[in-house]
């Protein structure tokens, strides 16, 4: 270093040192002159009342982002009537169904452009069943429609509308009925003509109906929600043909399984009856009833304690039947039976640990994997049947809306983008930006995932992994 460089930064560090130095002398020449008061005062930030701080740490992917195919303007969602938003859109041979200016419109998934409209100011409710469009006129009168080219094939002269603020309403086409429901009304139209076969109503229910329907052997099955000194959920059965009321059974949910005519279902009354904080002892009963008839067939009880000390926890939680299996929250396990061949005091074929943390409901089994959903931040939680693993599929930001078909998962976020997940490692593999916070249905179609905004939809190829 030359002697030139050493004296200038000598010099510098010299002139930091007495630059402090030189202030407090300054201050305390005006103090002695009494002017100290006529200087300008520091200026300090206010300070707030409440401050709360929440950041949730999420994880950051490097993963390639994948652009829209194509993008259209829709009817906004937002500003449907929350009944109708499960309708509002959908997809199905290699087309896009959803509304646009009231009216239904038809765009190719690949392209994007419309390919035929119809109706005006329509209700915004759509479903679709082998090659037909079914939906409800603005008057709540059903049409139906070929999904290829938008000709009508019937438009009924009947109104499904019912005089009240809100109804579960649901449009569910089965083997040759389509069927409507509104509250606790049931609608059953003829599927090639439109003709009203039947309407049928649970005054009980006082407009408060599920929107489960299903049918077996020419008996229709639905739920409704009856209020009373004690209310629950109960069960009917229809007869197919005229809508004649065959049974119906207080306290019965709808049917986890259907086999050789007979009907399981979970009594939910009985637990209402129970003063659970003071024993440990825990029951589950599902009553087995003659299809048509309604007839009492059986009874399997299934029983477990709950560990600790009174007063005891409720430990009944999510009960959901896949195939011949029955799965039983007890507690923190989950408890599997053999729902055919059962017997009572019969021990699990085996239990699982229930994932850690609160606000958890069981939804389902996909990919042989338990599928829960926190309720409170819609995240979800999955536990492998092959070995009871815990396993999550994690974003980076928080959660709008979650799909998944097949081994993909489609996680919709709040920061504008979409991550597709591998939902059997649980790695993302691509991200789109949306430019959307929150979003709506995301819909799969021909290799094409189409994904609904606030007002837009967008159109993006999928990779190959996931098609």
């Amino acid at each position: 270093m030359s002697n030139q460089q050493t004296h200038h930064m000598n010099s510098t560090r010299q002139t930091k040192l007495i630059k402090p130095v030189i202030a407090g002398v300054t201050a305390a020449m005006f103090a002695a002159y009494g002017v100290l008061g006529a200087l300008p005062t520091q200026a300090h930030a206010e300070a707030s009342d409440i401050s709360v701080r929440n950041w949730h740490s999420y994880n950051s992917y490097s993963i390639p982002e994948v652009k829209a195919t194509w993008s259209a303007q829709v009817d906004n969602y937002l500003k449907m009537n929350e009944t109708y938003l499960e309708g509002s859109a959908i997809a199905e041979e290699g087309k896009v169904f959803t509304f646009v200016g009231s009216k239904l419109a038809a765009l190719d998934a690949k392209t994007g452009k419309q390919l035929w409209t119809y109706g005006q100011k329509l209700t915004p409710f759509i479903t679709y069943k082998d090659g037909t469009l079914y939906g409800l006129s603005a008057d709540h009168k059903p049409y139906a429609l070929t999904a290829k080219t938008g000709k009508v094939k019937w438009q009924s002269g009947t109104t499904t509308s019912i005089d009240a603020m809100l109804r579960t309403e649901a449009l569910i086409p089965k083997t040759d009925t389509f069927y409507v429901i509104n509250g606790s009304t049931t609608f059953a139209f003829d599927m090639k003509t439109g003709k009203l076969r039947w309407k049928a109503n649970e005054p009980l229910g006082e407009g408060n109906g599920t929107t489960y329907l299903e049918e077996s052997d020419g008996v229709v099955l639905r739920t409704f929600n009856v209020q009373g000194a004690l209310s629950s959920i109960q069960l009917n059965a229809y007869d197919k043909k005229t809508g004649k009321k065959l049974w119906g059974e207080f306290g019965q949910g709808e049917a986890l399984q259907i086999k050789n005519g007979l009907v399981f279902s979970i009594d939910y009354y009985s637990p209402m009856l129970e003063e659970y904080d003071s024993t440990p002892n825990r029951n589950l009963k599902v009553n087995v009833y003659n299809l048509k008839t309604g007839v009492l067939k059986g009874s399997q009880e299934y029983s477990w304690k709950m560990a600790g000390e009174p007063p005891y926890a409720s430990g009944r939680g999510s009960i959901f039947a896949n195939q011949d299996k029955l799965y039983i929250e007890q507690g923190d396990k989950i408890a599997e039976y053999s729902l055919n061949t059962y017997k009572k005091g019969s021990s699990p074929l085996r239990t699982l640990q229930r994932p850690h943390g609160e606000n958890l409901a069981l939804i389902g089994i996909v990919q042989e994997r338990l599928i829960y959903k926190n309720y409170t931040t819609g995240e979800l939680t999955g536990i492998k049947l092959a070995n009871g693993q815990e396993v999550k599929w994690l974003g980076d930001a928080p959660i709008s809306q979650i799909d998944v078909y097949g081994k993909g998962m489609y996680r919709a976020q709040r920061n504008g983008t979409l991550l597709g997940i591998d939902m059997m490692s649980a790695k993302p593999l691509f991200r789109v930006a949306t430019g959307g916070d929150l979003h709506h249905k995301t819909l799969k179609t021909d290799g094409m995932l189409i994904i609904q905004t606030e007002g837009k939809i967008l159109g993006v190829k999928l990779p190959a992994a996931l098609k």
